[in-house]
């Protein structure tokens, strides 16, 4: 079983300029191997914005060092 990093710790999260606004910054899943692969990851299922990253992760995650 895979250890499940949290998405705000993942390496594959990365600043999305094309989404963010200004006052407001958009992060994205880069890991083409994650069922979050091109999702926003500090907005909602409701589709507020966050300005913090919440998303629990997933077991393809890679911790930054």
């Amino acid at each position: 079983m895979a250890t499940i990093i949290k998405c705000a710790d993942c390496t594959s999260a990365t600043v999305d300029e094309s989404a963010s606004e200004k006052g407001w910054t958009a992060y994205e899943c880069n890991n083409r191997s994650s069922n979050y692969h091109k999702s926003l990851l500090n907005v909602t299922p409701n589709g507020e914005r966050q300005s913090f990253i919440s998303w629990r992760g997933c077991g393809d995650g890679r911790a930054k060092e």
